[in-house]
């Protein structure tokens, strides 16, 4: 179980801001429109050890969302699993990205898009404002959903929308 406090909306610059030095390990997600896009969405999940220096105008995926780009800042507040550490990474980063560009299908990821997570996995996603203190009413856009719930490979995963929407998800 992997439980994400978000905090947002920013501007690329804002969010870089924001960041700073406190978020030495999490993530950020993109919203907004790419070239011939009407309507904004869920774009790029991305993390960082150091997320302040992966916002820029040059990042090789958020310098595709043109129009009405925000920025939102995840922090993991929950605990790493037990066990062996066996990557850089974090194993809640990792699999939260995973989870999200996997199951969200973002346009502009193209890593952790294809294959299934190696465990079972559950994400709560909770939205802040950018006060770091004060939960938002609403989610920041309607197709990013409250819980992303992964069980197994046996097992569909699920998105749930907490007030009634939820959407079942066949394992490939």
């Amino acid at each position: 179980m992997i439980s994400i406090d978000w905090f947002g909306p920013y501007s690329l610059e804002g969010a870089k801001t924001a960041a700073g030095s406190d978020y030495a390990h999490a993530l950020y997600m993109c919203i907004g429109k790419a070239a011939y896009q009407r309507n904004s969405k869920l774009q790029y999940i991305g993390i960082g050890t150091n997320v302040s220096t992966r916002l820029v105008n040059d990042h090789h995926k958020l310098s595709l969302v043109m129009k009405d780009r925000e920025i939102w800042l995840g922090e993991v507040s929950t605990a790493e699993p037990s066990g062996k550490k066996l990557t850089v990474t974090k194993a809640t980063l990792d699999f939260a990205e995973w989870m999200h560009a996997r199951f969200l299908q973002l346009p502009l990821n193209d890593k952790k898009t294809k294959g299934l997570p190696s465990r079972s996995v559950t994400v709560l996603n909770r939205w802040f404002k950018t006060d770091f203190a004060t939960m938002r009413n609403q989610r920041p856009h309607a197709e990013w959903p409250d819980l992303l719930d992964y069980p197994d490979y046996d097992y569909p995963a699920r998105l749930v929308w907490f007030g009634g929407k939820q959407k079942k998800l066949d394992s490939p």
